[in-house]
C-alpha cells in the first residue's frame, strides 16, 4: 500500500503577506492532500515570513491543533504575528464550527501574549475561505479585548 499525503514541491512564498489570497496561491498545492493539514506561518513585524512549519497532519476531517503548542511554536520562532491555514480534503472551504472555534482560541490566545493572528486560510478543491476577509479574525480580536479587560490582562 503506498501512502502518499500530497505531489508537490517546497511552497514559493512572497516577501510580504498583504492579501488572503497571496497566502492562498503560496499553499494552494496543499488543496489536494488526502488528510487535514494545519500550517502556521510565523511572520515578523513587517509581515514577512520568518518560517513555517506543518502543525499536524490529522485524519480526513479533521486534524488536532493546540493553542499551548501553536503559542509554543509562535515563541520560538519570534513571530510577531502568524497566519494559519489548513486545507478541507472534501473540497469544500467553508468552515466548519469547530474551525471557527479554534480560530476564535487561537486568536484569544495569541493576543494575550502579544502576538497577531492575521487570518486563518481554509484550502478548497479549488478556491478558499479567509477567516479575516470574512470579518472573524476582528470579531475574535474584539472579543480577546473584552476578555482581557475584564480579567486585568494588561500587554
Amino acid at each position: 500500500m503506498k501512502f502518499q499525503v500530497f505531489e508537490t514541491s517546497e511552497p514559493k512564498f512572497p516577501d510580504v503577506y498583504s492579501t488572503s489570497n497571496e497566502v492562498y496561491e503560496s499553499m494552494k498545492h496543499y488543496q489536494k492532500a488526502g488528510r487535514e493539514m494545519f500550517f502556521i506561518l510565523f511572520l515578523n513585524t513587517k509581515n514577512r515570513m520568518i518560517d513555517y512549519c506543518t502543525h499536524t497532519i490529522g485524519s480526513i476531517d479533521s486534524s488536532a491543533v493546540y493553542p499551548r503548542e501553536v503559542i509554543k511554536a509562535a515563541l520560538l520562532n519570534d513571530a510577531a504575528s502568524l497566519i494559519f491555514c489548513h486545507n478541507h480534503p472534501s473540497g469544500d472551504p467553508a468552515p466548519s464550527e469547530n474551525d471557527k472555534e479554534i480560530t476564535k482560541h487561537l486568536v484569544i490566545a495569541c493576543e494575550i501574549v502579544g502576538i497577531k493572528v492575521l487570518d486563518h486560510i481554509i484550502l478548497g478543491r479549488d478556491n478558499y475561505f479567509s477567516f479575516a476577509d470574512a470579518g472573524y479574525i476582528a470579531e475574535y480580536q474584539r472579543q480577546s479585548k473584552y476578555v482581557m479587560n475584564q480579567t486585568g490582562i494588561r500587554i
